[in-house]
């Protein structure tokens, strides 16, 4: 194995945690080498069983998880604490096999072997349950990110279309809102404007939304609203519109067409989803503000 830093995540191998990796790496191939050449010369070799290889190969596996921790892109102090934990784990391994050749007394470096033993197993389980909170966290956040449209704060395109296969095979009705007159408001105002209107619709929604009212913004200045709780659909949705219809600050007034269809158990969401294009299309040709069913 080549002792250079090659593509670790440390950046500088001058730096202290180059310097640390590079001394850690060293020990770790020259510590079981020397013993073996002792063992050799002292024609310890003659000891040699299962236990002794199978402490051979734990210090070679040590060896790579200590390299491979040295990887982890990662501040945290529980990282360097991980790799103390198997540092002190190598050196009960080496204390074992010291005395699994009879390179000196046995009963000696079993007892130095346990004590060290300990402390690392405690070490390393500390560690690690550090480390499964912060991966938990990290996919927590990385996943609320992903699926989440940065603006509104609403779930995305991308989130909606797992959505949409959720629902393939459920009853529901599937409604596009789309506001009036963005491009103006746009040109009008500007597009600090326009974001502030789609932030302030999206904080809206966001607190209609509940298990039987998924909300998302599909792009643009369009939403999708997904009702599984068909009772009512009609009247639910045009309580969202006239819940989301009024000024923002600025005065800008906000109205919006919907378009919506009614989506029958087994019957695919995206043929749905074409239906209330049409209706939005309908609503948006026949006055705006207003809700269209197809």
């Amino acid at each position: 194995m080549k002792l250079r830093i090659n593509d670790t995540l440390i950046h500088q191998a001058e730096s202290p945690r180059g310097i640390i990796y590079r001394m850690v790496i060293v020990y770790t191939y020259l510590a079981p080498l020397a013993i073996f050449i002792i063992a050799l010369t002292q024609r310890s070799h003659e000891h040699i069983n299962s236990y002794c290889i199978v402490n051979s190969f734990s210090v070679i596996i040590l060896i790579w998880l200590i390299r491979k921790s040295f990887k982890i892109l990662s501040p945290a102090p529980y990282i360097s604490t991980l790799i103390i934990g198997l540092f002190i784990l190598l050196n009960s391994t080496l204390s074992s096999m010291i005395g699994g050749l009879n390179i000196l007394d046995s009963s000696t470096t079993s007892i130095v072997a346990a004590i060290l033993h300990a402390p690392a197993i405690v070490i390393i389980a500390h560690s690690f349950n550090k480390y499964i909170t912060f991966v938990n966290s990290n996919y927590q956040s990385a996943l609320s990110l992903a699926f989440t449209d940065e603006l509104t704060g609403l779930p995305n395109r991308r989130h909606l279309n797992f959505k949409l296969k959720e629902i393939e095979n459920k009853s529901c009705t599937l409604c596009i809102a789309d506001i009036d007159y963005f491009k103006k408001i746009n040109d009008t105002w500007g597009h600090e404007m326009g974001d502030k209107v789609l932030a302030s619709i999206g904080l809206k929604l966001m607190n209609l939304s509940n298990e039987n009212l998924f909300i998302a913004r599909s792009g643009g200045e369009e939403f999708c609203i997904i009702i599984t709780e068909t009772t009512d659909a009609a009247d639910q949705v045009r309580n969202i519109l006239s819940f989301l219809q009024g000024g923002i600050n600025g005065g800008v007034n906000i109205t919006l067409s919907v378009g919506a269809s009614i989506k029958k158990t087994n019957e695919m969401a995206s043929l749905v989803m074409e239906r209330a294009d049409v209706a939005l299309y309908q609503a948006k040709n026949t006055g705006k503000n207003r809700v269209v069913f197809n």
